[in-house]
């Protein structure tokens, strides 16, 4: 199923280091291929025929000189309610590479704060309504939140965040009719009721003044209670040891004489999981218990995919950040009892 996307927003000033930069209008297009997945066990996870696709995805940040342009390229899933109707609706979640071509450079671009290596990852949500003209062309009226950040890699690293409104076209090479089905609320997805999970982290993070790039490492212990057919309710804590804070601890003990404190950190995590076979996909929210470095905020969320290699050893990716600014982006191996 090909299809093409125009995109139209507005970049958000979410920190006082981008909102000289922030007046412009992004613009762009994407073209995407996608598969509809109609089978009757795709059907019994979300009572919806899901869309998964991929992406190539084009936008202009209206100012040349300072942001340029993203190219990415980005997986996504796209639940469609009410997929036998005329109208229906459509969420997309997607994730993936992009690359940019003018980042920041001290020298021949010092206003750029957003980002600072050229290739960085896109985070997007989006939801619209769609109408079927006949049974090989659609199209769709929408508005998506899209997020560029190289997960705290390299500094700066303030991010972009542009909500976008777009109207695409989707061309169905093959249409078949949608069936109907009852949802079965007897049939139990979730082989268990509770799950307890051990993992471990790491990642490397520059320090804020990008001179280096620093491990910061970890482990997160958390309890999931399943609340329904394929949710659930996570309960965690989290300890870190982030370097590159303990870095610029100790440069600026050098430059101003001040007395550095543990770069250690403990939070408490709440979070949902949405468990779709071997995937779960994870939303948390994390307050600092013990944190003597000050943090950015007293709280930040995470971001997290993890995959089930084998029973249940998994491994996974997650991203850290403080309301609208990524922290990190690392790589993890967990185990579930």
């Amino acid at each position: 199923m090909p299809g093409v996307r125009g995109h139209y927003g507005f970049i958000i000033p979410h920190s006082e280091r981008v909102r000289e930069i922030s007046g412009s209008n992004p613009w762009g297009i994407e073209a995407e291929l996608a598969w509809l997945l109609m089978g009757e066990n795709t059907w019994r996870y979300c009572s919806c025929y899901p869309r998964a696709g991929l992406s190539f995805f084009f936008i202009s940040f209206d100012n040349p000189e300072i942001l340029g342009n993203s190219y990415s390229l980005y997986g996504f899933i796209e639940p469609l309610i009410g997929a036998a109707g005329r109208v229906y609706g459509s969420v997309r979640f997607g994730i993936g590479p992009t690359y940019l071509d003018n980042v920041y450079d001290s020298i021949d671009n010092p206003l750029n704060k957003s980002y600072s290596s050229p290739l960085s990852f896109v985070v997007l949500l989006n939801a619209g309504i769609n109408y079927r003209i006949n049974e090989k062309f659609n199209i769709c009226l929408f508005g998506s939140f899209n997020h560029i950040s190289n997960g705290g890699i390299q500094h700066p690293n303030a991010g972009i965040n542009y909500p976008t409104l777009g109207l695409g076209v989707d061309y169905r090479i093959n249409p078949l009719p949608f069936e109907h089905r009852i949802k079965d609320r007897s049939l139990q997805l979730v082989p268990y009721k509770g799950r307890l999970d051990v993992s471990l982290f790491a990642t490397g993070k520059s320090d804020i003044s990008g001179e280096g790039r620093y491990l910061v490492m970890g482990m997160l212990t958390s309890y999931t209670r399943v609340i329904g057919r394929i949710s659930g309710l996570m309960l965690g804590m989290e300890f870190t040891a982030d370097f590159a804070d303990k870095h610029e601890m100790e440069r600026k003990a050098l430059e101003n004489g001040t007395e550095t404190v543990d770069h250690k950190y403990i939070a408490a995590l709440l979070g949902h999981d949405l468990l779709l076979g071997r995937f779960t996909f994870q939303i948390q929210v994390g307050a600092y218990l013990y944190s003597p470095y000050k943090r950015r905020n007293a709280v930040y969320q995470r971001y997290g995919l993890s995959f089930y290699l084998y029973k249940s050893l998994y491994i996974g990716i997650d991203l850290k950040a403080h309301l609208y600014t990524a922290d990190f982006l690392d790589m993890r191996l967990g185990y579930s009892f």
